[in-house]
């Protein structure tokens, strides 16, 4: 009787809620059941092998999201997304239609490339003091000609784990169904905006053979093709839709 009410009580530990607020998940590690504290001190995965097992490790989380479609979404997405401690967000009105239509209530916090200097510092902090940070762009993977590049270099630097889910991009959307040879291609994102620059850096890319992935914004399509017909000459364009 003793030993089943001893897996009773490890059965109990083990199905308890995976996503806890901080200062939940402070209270709870301080008065932990010896079986949790054993097997999370058995545990030699990483933290990203760990995180997919219990509460989210404190760390900054790189979260993929829709490119277009809310349905783009990972299953780990979304509940590194419910169960962080706050969302950085490049747009927190945009983001905020993506949450409300998973039902997710985690605070959001702007950080784009007008603040995101100003940012580093307060959530490197609150890292450092236990938080689960999720990052997330207005569409794609963030760092990716999205804010959230910094951040994560300062956060190796200051051996803060840095755990990427995987997820949509528009890169890799484009150049799958683009008809385009795809076994070599170079990734070029924005160019820049001064016009000089700008052909400088497409007569560069023109010499290459692999195939070349620009963004775009859909303003500055037409000038791009006007560009590009310039300096590749007669060669084909795919585009993401």
């Amino acid at each position: 009787m003793a030993s089943l009410l001893r897996l009773q009580a490890l059965s109990l530990t083990l199905n308890t809620p995976r996503c806890l607020p901080f200062h939940l998940r402070l209270a709870a590690a301080a008065g932990a059941p010896l079986a949790r504290r054993i097997s999370a001190a058995a545990s030699n995965g990483s933290p990203e092998q760990r995180a997919s097992e219990t509460d989210l490790e404190s760390g900054l989380y790189l979260v993929a999201t829709p490119i277009g479609n809310l349905e783009d979404i990972t299953l780990r997405a979304l509940r590194v997304l419910k169960c962080a401690d706050v969302i950085l967000s490049e747009d927190t009105r945009h983001s905020g239609k993506l949450l409300q239509h998973y039902n997710i209530k985690t605070p959001l916090l702007s950080f784009h490339k007008f603040n995101e200097r100003e940012r580093e510092p307060s959530i490197l902090k609150r890292i450092h003091e236990g938080e689960a940070v999720a990052v997330i762009s207005d569409a794609g993977t963030p760092g990716i000609s999205d804010p959230g590049m910094e951040l994560a270099r300062l956060c190796a630097t200051e051996k803060i784990p840095v755990i990427p889910i995987p997820g949509p991009s528009a890169a890799m959307a484009a150049l799958s169904a683009s008809g385009l040879p795809t076994d070599e291609f170079t990734f070029v994102g924005f160019l820049p905006k001064h016009g000089r620059s700008r052909k400088d850096r497409l007569e560069l890319s023109a010499r290459e053979a692999a195939t070349q992935i620009f963004y775009v914004p859909p303003h500055g399509i037409h000038q791009f093709l006007v560009d590009a017909a310039s300096s590749f000459g007669d060669s084909s364009f795919g585009e993401e839709l």
